[in-house]
């Protein structure tokens, strides 16, 4: 592999633990593992800071001095984005939806970050006002570092390619082969790096990504976005589309909550006090179920769930 530069914002390797596959609602006998990324060690963790940690050393080594990125009105990147921005020194310029709620809008201001104003969270509207405000930092004399929402880049995704890595290593450690591995898909991008990981460091191990929204990203494009990170990686995994598996959760995507993940957040917090959000991760554990119900996963199975996070969503559904 070609070596990627990469700061440190996070702690690192996240744990692998196992829980009751039976407590959790499987129906099956499975070993069930959560690599848990919602623990990372800044801000509220997720899978961002894994990401950031590669896209800030970018931006570091290109000599900027800000950074400029956004986020639909529940997104988990506004956040991470603040809090890592803050701990390298560098200022950080948020373009958020109008409708953002005061959890995102406090934590962001804590962070010391800026805040910019985008009619809506649609990705294409988000971006035009991104590109607006880093144009605007220039003309001031800085040099600004754009990050696209759900930081989906070669270099996000190869975060995820590297995490799949710790984690194989993790269970190999254990005496452990996974049968499947499950994660939450939005932009897609997280899961181009778990599938191309996976293919390198386990490839009996089939990836499934839950799928949030009818409008998710296709194979081609996915399989595009693996290209792009083997590339930057130096390596030839010979993934095929054949190896992707998309599973669609349900619902009216990230956008508002779903009833079988908010069933599935509760059946967790309740029996070992793990949390899920209502957007992405309890939907994601919610089509882990499914794929128990269906026969997907079979009994006797090894199974490892990525937590990606999701802390800010959950907590601006507090009232």
């Amino acid at each position: 592999m070609k070596p990627v530069s990469r700061v440190s914002l996070g702690i690192f390797p996240t744990p692998l633990q196992e829980i009751s596959a039976e407590r959790a609602g499987c129906g099956v006998p499975v070993r069930l593992f959560f690599k848990r990324d919602d623990l990372c060690g800044i801000g509220f963790g997720g899978n961002k800071i894994r990401k950031l940690e590669y896209l800030l050393a970018d931006a570091l080594e290109r000599g900027c001095d800000s950074i400029v990125t956004g986020g639909g009105s529940q997104s988990n990147q506004t956040v991470a984005a603040a809090v890592s921005a803050a701990k390298l020194g560098l200022a950080a310029h948020l373009v958020i939806p109008e409708s953002t709620g005061p959890v995102t809008r406090n934590m962001a201001n804590l962070a010391g970050a800026f805040l910019h104003e985008a009619e809506n969270g649609q990705t294409n509207v988000l971006m035009k006002q991104i590109r607006a405000v880093a144009a605007g930092l220039k003309q001031e004399g800085h040099q600004p570092y754009i990050i696209p929402p759900g930081a989906s880049t070669p270099l996000g995704a190869l975060a995820y390619a590297e995490a799949m890595r710790e984690m194989y290593g993790q269970a190999a450690e254990s005496g452990i082969v996974f049968d499947h591995v499950i994660c939450c898909g939005a932009t897609g991008n997280t899961y181009a790096g778990v599938a191309l990981g996976t293919k390198l460091y386990s490839p009996q191990t089939k990836s499934t990504v839950i799928a949030i929204g009818r409008r998710f990203t296709h194979k081609e494009t996915l399989l595009k976005q693996i290209r792009e990170t083997e590339t930057l990686m130096g390596s030839d995994s010979h993934i095929s589309i054949e190896d992707l598996n998309v599973h669609f959760a349900g619902g009216k995507g990230a956008s508002e909550p779903s009833g079988k993940g908010r069933a599935a957040m509760e059946s967790l917090a309740s029996s070992h006090g793990i949390l899920l959000d209502p957007y992405f991760t309890g939907k994601a554990f919610a089509g882990l179920l499914e794929l128990c119900r269906t026969g997907e996963i079979q009994p006797g199975q090894n199974v490892a769930f990525l937590h990606t996070g999701g802390m800010v969503s959950l907590l601006g559904q507090m009232k």
